[in-house]
């Protein structure tokens, strides 16, 4: 379970930090963006069977919910560009926490990440309808394919990522957490008035730190 937990953890934080800061004034977006995931490592049957296989994201001006619902619960992230600080809303096994990051958490991190190298293609394709520019990313040993669009109006959407030169807001990638792999693909884009209420904390969340969450679970391991 505690796996499975993480999984879920892992794959929305990292998700969300290449999505939730919307640098600059104009913001031509609101509304919501439907993702399928897809394991690309074998899983076995109890990690399976509580792995997210769908993410949601809503924007509103610079604010930003990104959520996961597994069959444990529901993994909610909720970001403000303008504070640059993040909370993430766990809801399993009976508990409901709110883990948030400060500005100066989410600065520190970046100092910390390596920065990964770009080459933005030629190559396009339509992904949920909208046209993708095809970026090779090289993090470490590692290359990937990303896709991304420009024409949602979200200006600079991965600067505090290491893939900060793509210059759009990603439609298609994979990623890798430890040794499980899975690839992420934008279904359905979704344009319409946002409630504020959409990225709000729950008052009936317990407040921690992201260091005392992970003491809770032996520091994540």
């Amino acid at each position: 379970m505690k796996k499975a937990l993480f999984l879920s953890l892992a794959a929305i934080c990292i998700f969300s930090l290449s999505t939730f800061a919307q640098k600059g004034k104009a913001k031509t977006f609101e509304g919501q963006i439907s993702y399928t995931i897809e394991y690309l490592t074998e899983l076995d049957a109890a990690t399976k069977a509580q792995a997210p296989t769908e993410i949601i994201q809503y924007f509103k001006g610079n604010k930003m919910r990104l959520e996961q619902i597994t069959a444990m619960g529901k993994v909610v992230v909720i970001s403000d560009q303008d504070t640059k600080e993040q909370v993430v809303l766990i809801d399993m096994m009976g508990q409901k926490w709110a883990i948030k990051s400060t500005k100066e958490e989410t600065e520190k991190a970046l100092s910390e990440t390596p920065k990964a190298t770009v080459t933005v293609g030629t190559e396009t394709k339509s992904i949920a309808g909208y046209t993708c520019t095809k970026a090779e990313v090289v993090t470490g040993e590692s290359t990937e394919t990303f896709w991304y669009t420009s024409d949602l109006g979200l200006e600079n959407p991965n600067w505090n990522m290491p893939w900060s030169d793509i210059k759009g807001l990603l439609m298609e990638y994979t990623q890798t957490q430890g040794e499980i792999s899975s690839k992420i693909v934008a279904k359905e884009v979704k344009k319409g008035k946002q409630k504020d209420t959409q990225f709000t904390v729950p008052s009936d969340y317990q407040q921690m730190t992201s260091q005392e969450f992970q003491n809770m679970f032996g520091g994540g391991e």
